[in-house]
């Protein structure tokens, strides 16, 4: 049974790129190793130190998945793995401190509900009541615990997702369906520096052609916008 979209989506069908995860990890021996990687964080899902300075209108609209990494150690998700899909998340503000989020894959969809319940920290977000959507007609077990905005900038932006002995993961998210693998190193340094083992990852997107600009986005905006006022 999985614990969340994303792990039904990682466990798809996938190509195991062997020789990329060698040598991945040569490079990420070197900056992951000198920080703490215990299963501690996924006992319990404590402050990963999320970012505080945060305009929420600005999260708000359409995110392309472009990486799923793994924090729990489990065989299932060693390793590092493509795959062509590029699953689609679109956020919406319910109200001043509620928060919906929209994802989209072939598979279907699931749609989260988050509450911020300390305006002073709108980078923590609890989750709130239970999930809805297509994909819970498949083995589905309701995700329950934090999501926590590791960063947030113009181009990306990284979702900790943590339910406690069950699920943790994060999420690379674009604005566009590339994120140059400068940025994408960065992000793993910053989840290094805060602990976070690296066990696996998911490559999304990966021959998907870089979308020419902001009007193809507004249309994949558009559909997702119609599918998610039509369910709920």
């Amino acid at each position: 049974v999985s614990t969340c979209c994303a792990c039904v989506f990682w466990n798809s069908a996938s190509r195991t790129m062997a020789g990329t995860w060698l040598a991945w990890t040569t490079v990420m021996a070197v900056s992951v190793s000198a920080y703490p990687t215990t299963d501690s964080a996924i006992e319990y899902c404590r402050d990963m130190q999320p970012q505080r300075s945060l305009d929420l209108e600005q999260l708000m609209g359409l995110w392309h998945t472009v990486e799923i990494i793994q924090h729990r150690d489990e065989q299932r998700f060693r390793g590092v793995q493509e795959t062509d899909t590029c699953p689609m998340v679109h956020l919406a503000k319910t109200g001043s401190n509620d928060l919906k989020m929209l994802w989209h894959e072939p598979a279907g969809h699931v749609e989260y509900r988050f509450r911020i319940t300390d305006p002073g920290n709108p980078g923590f977000w609890l989750s709130w009541g239970p999930q809805n959507g297509s994909m819970l007609t498949k083995p589905y077990q309701q995700f329950a615990g934090t999501v926590q905005v590791m960063k947030a900038v113009q181009t990306h932006m990284v979702l900790t997702f943590c339910s406690p002995n069950q699920s943790h993961y994060s999420i690379i998210l674009a604005r566009y369906n590339h994120l140059s693998s400068t940025e994408i190193r960065g992000v793993r340094n910053l989840l290094g520096r805060r602990g976070l083992p690296q066990i696996g990852v998911r490559e999304t997107c990966k021959d998907s052609a870089p979308l020419a600009g902001p009007t193809a986005v507004l249309v994949l905006l558009s559909a997702l916008t119609v599918v998610f006022s039509r369910n709920y």
